[in-house]
């Protein structure tokens, strides 16, 4: 009797606190054949230093066999004192005294006693009431210990299912771990789904960077059967046990490995890695442990899967948004490609005059007057040439995004500029109404002005004969929106073109893409704006951009308030 575990180990911890030196020889030798660990203190005073020095040394009593009269501090002032520290307030009394009035028993057993033995008693009562009051505690403390594996099982869970960073999963895993079972070293594996091998990606070992990233083999070891088998495994005896090698993470975690616990990852039916755990250090793994790993490997590999499904997606849209950049740009030159004998010509007029005037002033016995008015010429000329050129640039230049704004009515007047030519060749007559002190819109200049240019160009292709185009810009009422409208004289679109017109390679020209306007939606669309279109046959065609004046992000702030 009392010769049970308690807290993991077999020898329960019992101060006796007793004046009489012959009754604490006598419980010494009782308590001693019951295979105790005993201590003594002779006064209340001494009982308080034993339990505090015990309780910093990590043995702490489990029982205190308490006298209740004593010299000085008696066992009533002992109990008030223990049950006041926080340190001490879950330890065990069986109060022993020969005062044995109803009073007496009552007083001590509601200041915190666990039991009352009224002096002289029986060596037989004593022990089974001190193993009385062990189970009791023993009970309490698994139950206390099972508690704080849950909580601590359910903060583990909130914050593996919190993040959706694999390292930050990872690492939360591995402390969790170390929080609820101590053990002397373990290991955490994980598939690398491009190369299809597993690696150890984290560590509780304070070497644990040597061996980050190193490969495993799965069948060989115990993590690594638990892998290729997909079964949890339970190792008290790693000598005895075959699938043990020494050549898994058992060898290199830099300690003895006695006993072993391993645990797969699993998600759908297919281990994605493997959660293991080297000497518990208060005792051997039992099916508690296997049971709370076993839950907590659960939550882990939902939450690695949720993780690695992120990355790919964040992958997936880096591409996507990179692929969709390309487009723009690559729109941008099918735009100037459209311009590009207008361009051309424009570009030739001033390379034949600037040819002609160097020619004329080079001629033998021509006056100095003369030549510097030939100079003056080709000097006009050359800043003729390189504002078309820059007015190119500017447009070609890929977006640089991030806070810039636009001046709406200047982008007009430069692509209106840029696209002059076109506009002459095609016979087309301009008319601009811009709006006076227009606010700036924030979106940048050549997103913006690839917009215009795209509406542009289409108005005067839709025109093949010749006709009107009007544009004009205005702050939309008294709200926080301007707008932009292109119209054209053109032959109109049918409803059914209307509906389809900002499809993706949708077009009603022959050689059209079908990408400009898809592209100006999408750009116009992403700064809060919009793109609307009214169209009837023979009754030309109103394209209508409508831009906020306040960027997206705080303009949606300040609705939600």
């Amino acid at each position: 009797m009392v010769n049970t575990e308690t807290g993991g180990r077999e020898r329960p911890r019992i101060l006796i606190v007793e004046d009489d030196a012959e009754i604490v020889d006598f419980m010494q030798l009782m308590l001693a054949q019951a295979n105790c660990d005993v201590r003594v203190a002779y006064s209340g005073e001494e009982a308080l230093t034993a339990l505090r020095r015990a309780r910093g040394e990590g043995e702490e009593v489990d029982l205190v066999l308490l006298d209740i009269m004593m010299p000085g501090m008696d066992g009533y002032e002992v109990m008030a004192r223990t049950k006041g520290d926080p340190d001490l307030r879950n330890t065990s009394f069986i109060v022993t005294t020969a005062l044995d009035s109803v009073s007496d028993k009552t007083l001590g057993l509601g200041m915190g006693a666990d039991d009352y033995l009224t002096k002289p008693f029986d060596p037989r009562e004593l022990l089974a009431r001190i193993d009385a009051v062990m189970r009791i505690r023993r009970s309490e403390q698994a139950l206390t210990r099972r508690n704080q594996e849950l909580a601590a099982l359910v903060e583990i869970n909130r914050v593996v299912s919190s993040s959706l960073e694999l390292e930050e999963v990872l690492a939360a895993t591995m402390e969790g771990i170390g929080e609820i079972i101590q053990v002397e070293a373990g290991a955490l594996a994980l598939l690398d789904e491009e190369s299809g091998t597993f690696t150890y990606r984290k560590w509780l070992a304070s070497d644990e960077e040597g061996f980050t990233g190193q490969a495993l083999q799965p069948g060989v070891g115990i993590v690594g059967h638990v892998i290729a088998s997909g079964e949890p495994k339970l190792v008290n005896d790693v000598e005895r046990e075959p699938c043990f090698s020494g050549e898994g993470s058992e060898g290199l975690m830099g300690v003895v490995p006695e006993a072993i616990l391993c645990v797969p990852l699993t998600i759908r039916d297919r281990t994605i890695g493997a959660i293991e755990l080297v000497n518990k250090s208060d005792g051997p793994f039992d099916e508690q442990d296997l049971e709370l790993v076993s839950a907590m490997a659960a939550s882990v590999a939902v939450a690695v899967d949720n993780a690695n499904l992120y990355a790919e997606l964040a992958d997936f849209a880096d591409e996507l948004e990179r692929s969709q950049a390309k487009l723009v740009q690559a729109e941008k030159m099918a735009a100037i490609g459209r311009l590009a004998a207008s361009l051309a010509h424009e570009i030739n007029n001033p390379l034949q005059a600037i040819h002609n005037s160097l020619h004329l002033s080079m001629h033998e016995g021509l006056g100095e007057e003369r030549r510097e008015e030939y100079l003056d010429m080709a000097r006009s000329e050359v800043e003729r040439l390189i504002e078309i050129v820059q007015r190119m640039l500017e447009f070609y230049r890929p977006p640089r995004g991030g806070g810039e704004s636009a001046d709406l009515n200047q982008v007009v007047k430069r692509v209106v500029a840029l696209a002059e030519k076109r506009i002459e060749h095609g016979d087309v007559e301009v008319e601009t109404e811009l709006g006076d002190g227009l606010p700036a819109v924030p979106i940048a200049g050549d997103e913006i002005s690839q917009v215009v240019l795209n509406l542009l160009i289409n108005a005067v292709e839709a025109m093949p004969t010749g006709g009107r185009l009007r544009l004009k810009t205005e702050v939309v009422g008294e709200s926080d929106q301007v707008s932009l409208s292109v119209r054209d004289s053109g032959p109109g679109m049918s409803a059914e073109q209307v509906e389809r017109l900002f499809e993706p390679f949708y077009t009603t020209k022959p050689e059209g893409t079908g990408l400009g306007l898809a592209i100006s939606y999408g750009i116009v669309e992403r700064h809060g704006g919009a793109i609307d279109v009214v169209s009837e046959a023979d009754r030309g065609t109103t394209f209508v951009v409508t831009l906020p004046l306040e960027p997206v992000g705080r303009r949606g702030s300040r609705e939600g308030r």
